[in-house]
């Protein structure tokens, strides 16, 4: 290599390597992104979108395809495969340390970008760049990174009062994140949302695909909740669904009190329009 003073390192002892150009741009870019966004969120969310692709070495146009892609699970095996094909190999922890934090960064202006006025454009691209994101912990091996990515992506996407994709983000956790702790918790608020906000077919879906894996007794009954729902069974619903569900209760071993605290909250909610009297609450836990 052919020693340039004018590409010398800040000491002056080294050359500038490829990877010391792309770090350095990137923060810069980044810096720039932040000012702008003082300004113009939007011109904003594209200067952090372009900083982020020229650092991972992605076209921007592949993060427009990944946010056309309706399907949920196909968003999440899309954005796997271009993980797997960015040219760089990030083989530093610093380097996906960066790239991670830019991800975020980038995602979270997306959405932030969009004010009080949500669209589903903007809400998907930023969506895209979280899977993106949830995509790349999970090929660098860090799973606890991934699911904190859905959790933010999600608590994101309820803030904005874009519950039906936020509760199709719960999907991925029972594909990918049971073994945390609380991933029973977000099935089972994604559930429950889905039935307050009468989304009915989204809540089956998610409680079938719940139910096929790892089935409990909370959530066949809200399964079965949801049936009665769809079919508007305002008999079963007034008369017989909370009696129901306290003999759920007793005979319910439960691993975790809170997920039968919320499923019991929501359903007292939900049925009291249908309920001319409602019982006592059991004592879950």
């Amino acid at each position: 290599m052919v020693d340039r003073p004018e590409l010398r390192g800040t000491k002056g002892s080294a050359v500038w390597s490829a990877r010391s150009l792309l770090k350095t741009t990137l923060e810069c870019d980044m810096v720039a992104a932040r000012l702008l966004w003082l300004s113009d969120k939007q011109a904003a969310a594209v200067k952090y979108t372009c900083a982020l692709c020229r650092y991972m070495g992605i076209d921007p146009l592949v993060i427009s395809d990944l946010a056309a892609t309706h399907d949920i699970r196909e968003m999440s095996a899309h954005a796997g495969a271009i993980v797997k094909e960015i040219p760089r190999k990030f083989a530093k922890s610093e380097d996906v340390l960066q790239a991670l934090e830019a991800l975020e960064e980038t995602a979270s202006a997306q959405l932030a970008s969009m004010g009080s006025e949500p669209n589903i454009l903007g809400a998907k691209h930023g969506l895209a760049v979280y899977l993106l994101q949830h995509a790349f912990a999970t090929h660098k091996q860090s799973p606890d990174i991934a699911y904190q990515t859905m959790l933010t992506v999600i608590t994101s996407l309820r803030a904005l009062n874009l519950h039906y994709l936020a509760n199709d983000c719960v999907t991925l956790i029972m594909d990918h994140h049971m073994s945390q702790h609380d991933a029973r918790i977000q099935v089972a608020r994604a559930a429950v949302c889905s039935l307050t906000e009468s989304d009915f077919i989204r809540a089956r879906e998610l409680l079938q695909t719940y139910n096929f894996q790892f089935g409990e007794p909370w959530s066949r009954f809200m399964a079965h909740v949801v049936d009665k729902a769809i079919n508007a069974d305002i008999r079963w619903m007034s008369e017989r669904a909370m009696i129901e569900w306290q003999s759920v209760v007793r005979d319910s071993m439960q691993n975790d009190c809170q997920v039968y605290e919320i499923v019991q909250d929501a359903l007292t909610a939900y049925l009291e329009p249908y309920t001319w009297y409602v019982p006592k609450k059991v004592v879950v836990c």
